[in-house]
C-alpha cells in the first residue's frame, strides 16, 4: 500500500500581538504524526480551534509548519517550487462562492486551474467533459457562477480541481454547508468520482456522520494534538461503557453523540 503523506511531529504556532510583544504562542498543532495511504481516505475530526484550518495550510503548501517535517508522494515538501506536487493535492473548501469569482462564467471558473496549470487546450471541448462529470447542464456554462445554487457552485468547485486531475483531495467541510440530502447525494457522486480518478480524501469535518460514510482512518483533534485514533477495522463505531474509555475516546464519542444523537450511551 503507498503512503502518499507522511505528517512527522509537526508543530505550528503563532505569535499574538506585534513584534515586540511578550503574549504567549498560541500552539495551533503539537508534534502531529500520522501518514494518510492509497485508496485509505482519513478523515480529520475536530472542533473549532483544534488545528484543522492549520494542517491544511500546511498540506497545501500555504505556510510552513514551525517544526517537524511532511512528505507528499516520497518527496519532501517545502524544499524548493515543485508544480507538480503542488498540483497533486487539492481542495474544496466550505464555501464555494469563497473560490469562485462571481462575475466569472462556470465555464471560466471550470477553467481556471487548468489555464494555471499551463493545460488548457480546448476550452470549450474541455469544460463540456468537466460539465458532464458533475451533472451540470452544458447550457448553463454561460451562466456567472453567482447565479447558481450552493449546492450547484460546490459541484463546480469540485470539478475545477478534478480537472488538474489530483492524486489526493482535501475536503475542507465542503459538505457542511449543504442540507441533509444534498450532502447525501454529494457523497455517493464523491464516491464514484474517486473510483474514476483514482484518487484518496482527507475529509475535514466536525461531522462524524460525514466522516464514516466516506473514510477508513479517522483522526481527533483537540488543542492541535491528535488525542484519538481509529479505523474501521476495529470496529470502535459501537458504544463501550464509559469505564472502558480513555480521555480521547470520550473525546470521540461526544461527536458519535452529537452525530446520532438516537443513539444512547453509558
Amino acid at each position: 500500500m503507498q503512503e502518499l503523506i507522511n505528517v512527522k511531529e509537526v508543530s505550528q504556532y503563532y505569535k499574538k500581538g506585534n513584534f515586540f510583544s511578550r503574549a504567549p504562542l498560541n500552539m495551533a498543532l503539537n508534534k502531529v504524526s500520522f501518514s494518510l495511504f492509497e485508496n485509505r481516505n482519513l478523515g480529520i475530526l475536530g472542533r473549532n480551534g483544534a488545528g484543522k484550518s492549520s494542517l491544511v495550510r500546511i498540506l497545501l503548501g500555504l505556510e510552513k509548519p514551525k517544526s517537524g517535517q511532511v512528505t507528499i508522494l516520497s518527496k519532501e515538501y517545502f524544499k524548493g517550487e515543485d508544480r507538480e506536487l503542488k498540483k497533486s493535492i487539492q481542495a474544496v473548501f466550505q464555501d464555494p462562492q469563497s473560490s469562485l469569482n462571481p462575475r466569472w462564467s462556470a465555464r471560466e471558473c471550470l477553467l481556471e486551474g487548468l489555464a494555471n496549470f499551463k493545460m488548457l487546450k480546448n476550452a470549450k471541448e474541455q469544460s463540456e467533459e468537466l460539465a458532464d462529470i458533475i451533472e451540470l447542464s452544458k447550457d448553463s456554462l454561460d451562466k456567472k457562477s453567482s447565479e447558481f445554487s450552493g449546492g450547484e457552485q460546490q459541484r463546480i468547485n469540485l470539478a475545477r480541481v478534478l480537472a488538474l486531475r489530483p492524486k489526493i483531495l482535501i475536503l475542507d467541510e465542503a459538505l457542511s454547508n449543504l442540507d441533509v440530502h444534498l450532502q447525501m447525494r454529494m457523497i455517493e457522486k464523491l464516491k464514484s468520482l474517486q473510483k474514476q480518478f483514482q484518487m484518496t480524501y482527507i475529509v475535514i469535518s466536525h461531522d462524524l456522520r460525514i466522516v464514516l460514510q466516506l473514510c477508513e482512518d479517522i483522526l481527533l483533534l483537540k488543542n492541535g494534538q491528535i488525542v484519538f485514533r481509529t479505523n474501521k477495522e476495529k470496529g470502535t463505531y459501537k458504544a463501550i461503557s464509559r469505564e472502558q474509555r480513555g480521555d480521547g475516546e470520550n473525546y470521540f464519542y461526544e461527536f458519535y453523540q452529537a452525530s446520532f444523537q438516537h443513539l444512547v450511551f453509558d
